[in-house]
């Protein structure tokens, strides 16, 4: 008899919520790559998830021939992830489809057998699947998962490293949900590793003592989703490739970059809030190479360091002018900060205060 009783429908209300948002995922214009890998890992999290919501139910004891039916996808999750990453981050691979060979593989392992009668699916689940199979397909999930979890944790470090020397507002751009995400998942595959052990342990477990572990992989798929959704329309700035130039024998970075720094303030470039270090470079008619090298090894600052302590000086000047009456932001806006985000993030750097603060101070000495 098929009841859907509290077990079954814990597990389905919070993997039907995933499947809402992956599909909103999938129809997003913005990131649509990104998107679309990051919709097809919670319908894979979710594939796994469905065996348990319809076993607690009774599917099987109804209808035993359901047994080896095509749900599970876990070599999937790592490739997934990894390429969610690398689209946002603009690493994406010119060639996909090696990375799911292996998914291929453990979806045949299943989808194969699963026509066959019951009696010998039951036999070849006692001879092969359950002793040898099923256990090597697990461990090769645990190896894919760190694997490409690891990939994605370079692209993620990498690309945020990239904001700070290339963009002034990298603070708008901050990708670390992305590594929120990472550990979520880094601390659901433990749990699930320790599920693995204790099942190896202990072979007279049931479905029934794996509960809690699909509970998690059901929250797990509820919160990709709303974190997916919640950044699925911001369009990060992505790299482009900058050629690796020999630096000239008896380079001065220390005088080039003082030189750099004198012609972006005589002509006010720090003042514009589109400054990349790709278009500062070609104002200043050298390359990104040259002018990050100027910056960091010739004035121990970056590039968004550079430009943003600049901004803060022109605001604190302001501020500190009697007949000044702009609004705190405006003069933000005016310096070339693109949002309050980003402004109050390298004032507070910079100035060691919030501009409410600096302005109190100031009011203060005034009067």
């Amino acid at each position: 008899m098929i009841t859907f009783g509290v077990l079954s429908i814990s597990l389905l209300a919070g993997t039907l919520q995933g499947l809402v948002l992956a599909v909103l995922l999938w129809r997003s214009p913005a990131n649509r790559a990104a998107n679309r890998w990051l919709a097809l890992l919670i319908l894979a999290v979710a594939a796994l998830i469905i065996p348990y919501i319809i076993g607690f139910a009774g599917f099987y004891d109804a209808w035993p021939w359901l047994s080896f039916a095509p749900f599970s996808y876990t070599l999937a999750f790592g490739p997934l992830l990894w390429l969610h990453a690398a689209s946002l981050t603009g690493r994406a691979p010119a060639l996909v489809w090696p990375h799911f060979v292996a998914v291929a593989v453990q979806f045949a392992a299943d989808a194969l057998v699963f026509p066959l009668p019951l009696a010998t699916k039951n036999w070849w689940d006692g001879v092969a699947m359950a002793p040898i199979i099923a256990p090597v397909l697990r461990v090769a999930s645990f190896v894919s998962l760190a694997v490409y979890g690891r990939l994605a944790w370079v692209a993620w470090a990498d690309y945020r490293r990239w904001l700070g020397e290339n963009v002034t507002d990298a603070v708008d751009f901050n990708p670390d949900w992305l590594r929120n995400f990472l550990l979520a998942l880094g601390l659901v595959g433990l749990v699930w590793l320790g599920f693995f052990i204790a099942n190896l342990r202990d072979p007279a477990r049931d479905y029934f003592d794996q509960f809690w572990l699909y509970l998690i992989f059901s929250g797990l798929v509820i919160y990709l989703g709303v974190e997916g959704w919640r950044h699925a329309a911001m369009r990060y700035p992505q790299p482009t490739p900058t050629p690796e130039l020999p630096p000239p024998a008896g380079k001065d970075w220390a005088a080039l970059g003082r030189r750099f720094e004198a012609e972006i303030e005589a002509q006010a470039l720090w003042q514009d809030p589109d400054l990349t270090a790709a278009s500062l470079a070609r104002a200043l008619g050298t390359n990104a190479n040259y002018l990050a090298r100027a910056f960091n090894e010739g004035l121990g600052l970056n590039f968004n360091a550079l430009i943003n302590r600049r901004r803060v000086r022109a605001v604190q000047a302001w501020l500190a002018d009697p007949a000044e009456t702009r609004a705190i932001l405006t003069m933000a806006m005016d310096a070339g900060f693109r949002s309050k985000a980003s402004f109050n993030r390298a004032f507070a750097e910079h100035a060691g205060m919030t501009p409410s603060q600096a302005r109190g101070a100031l009011s203060r000495l005034k009067s």
